[in-house]
């Protein structure tokens, strides 16, 4: 069955013109934001036209924004309110956790026993906390170079793994730009990113392993071998792709054949897909696994899981993985 575009324009036009209607005290709160926020917005991915929708309470599955609009919120803040907004369960442990103090810079039996679940969960023994998953992947990927002694870092094209710079990298589609499956371009997505570190950072097709071991074989002989490859196991940056069958077991094969380390980027699968995330549905352990979102129920988090082998680069304070709230007890 054919798609009418034309009258998805139409509708989509119809459905915006009602929106804006709805929420004209969105526009006047844009007008007052950009006064003092950088585009109205406290992030360039919560941008609208022509004004975003500012939200004012959540409660449950359902959001309200500035005009009283009551909706249901199919968005979950990316994906990171997995048990719906002012769950009352989290709302006491914020409570009770408030009352003893929330931020210590220091060592606390919170982190150890969450640090034990997931370890249990995603069968990785050793774990390091972050505040966002920009941080996970960030972090990951350090201790990944430092782990082999080498730069490049392999991604798959389209994919998101945060905004810092090693991973700004073939995300935005520039169909004219793009290249051959065996020759995906490295492409800066957005300005102030170094060309440099752009050209360290090699895209590959998602579901397509041989297309990846042929890119590994040809930077291994350009003298660049990858540091890591580093992937979201189901694709969740355009809509939803799923990994064909055998792909994620052939690409970790090859990973291990070329010493190359696999970072399964789960800050959207994790504890979403299952209590153990894509790791444990898909049957298929990577060398290090970055998480956020739902893992903080509501709050910024992140996590950092590793084998033994790979997270002694950390142990041995070879890579000093640091940060004045990881592992915060709020």
């Amino acid at each position: 069955m054919s798609i009418n575009m034309e009258r998805v324009a139409e509708l989509t036009e119809i459905e915006s013109k009602r929106l804006n209607e709805r929420t004209k005290g969105s526009g006047d709160m844009y007008n007052r934001a950009r006064n003092s926020l950088s585009g109205g917005v406290a992030s360039s991915y919560q941008l609208r036209e022509p004004w975003p929708i500012y939200l004012e309470r959540g409660q449950g599955p359902k959001v309200w924004d500035v005009d009283g609009n009551e909706m249901w919120d199919f968005h979950n803040g990316f994906g990171s309110m997995l048990q719906g907004h002012a769950h009352p369960v989290i709302g006491e442990a914020i409570q009770e956790r408030y009352g003893k103090g929330t931020h210590f810079a220091a060592p606390t039996e919170d982190a150890l026993a969450v640090a034990e679940n997931l370890s249990s969960r995603w069968g990785l023994p050793k774990w390091r906390y972050t505040n966002s998953g920009s941080e996970s992947t960030m972090d990951a990927i350090r201790i990944a170079r430092a782990y082999t002694g080498r730069d490049t870092v392999m991604k798959i094209f389209g994919s998101y793994h945060g905004h810092h710079d090693t991973v700004m990298v073939s995300i935005g589609v520039e169909y004219d730009k793009i290249g051959d499956r065996d020759n995906l371009a490295s492409l800066p997505y957005g300005g102030g990113i170094p060309d440099a570190t752009v050209q360290m950072t090699v895209p590959v097709p998602f579901n397509d392993a041989e297309a990846m071991e042929r890119r590994i074989i040809r930077l291994t002989d350009e003298g660049r071998k990858p540091a890591c490859v580093i992937m979201e196991p189901a694709m969740m940056n355009l809509g939803v792709v799923l990994p064909e069958p055998g792909y994620l077991e052939q690409v970790r094969e090859i990973t291990r054949r070329h010493g190359v380390v696999l970072i399964f980027d789960e800050v959207k699968t994790g504890l979403c897909i299952g209590p153990g995330g894509a790791t444990q549905r898909f049957g298929v352990t990577p060398d290090l696994v970055t998480m956020a979102k739902a893992l903080g129920g509501g709050l910024p988090s992140g996590a950092i899981g590793g084998t033994e082998e790979v997270m002694s680069v950390v142990e041995d304070h070879t890579v000093f993985q640091v940060g004045t709230y990881n592992g915060n007890p709020w």
